[in-house]
């Protein structure tokens, strides 16, 4: 019995181990994404600033560069 006890502890051992690894993971992965989050409202912005700027009246309607 304290053989089977002591092979319980080891693999619970293990298991908490890769929990610990796996919410590294996990905390490294959402780090990435609020970066992204980030980056792509910023990128959202401009081009709304762009859209707004094409759109503008004010401005004149000129060909593209490669007429």
């Amino acid at each position: 019995m304290n053989e089977e006890l002591e092979q319980v502890e080891i693999k619970v051992s293990y298991l908490e181990a890769q929990v610990a690894e796996l919410n590294e993971v996990v905390i490294e992965q959402q780090k990435n994404i609020d970066a992204m989050n980030i980056k792509l409202l910023q990128v959202t912005k401009k081009l709304e600033e762009l859209i707004e700027e094409v759109g503008s009246p004010s401005r004149p309607n000129r060909k593209p560069p490669h007429y």
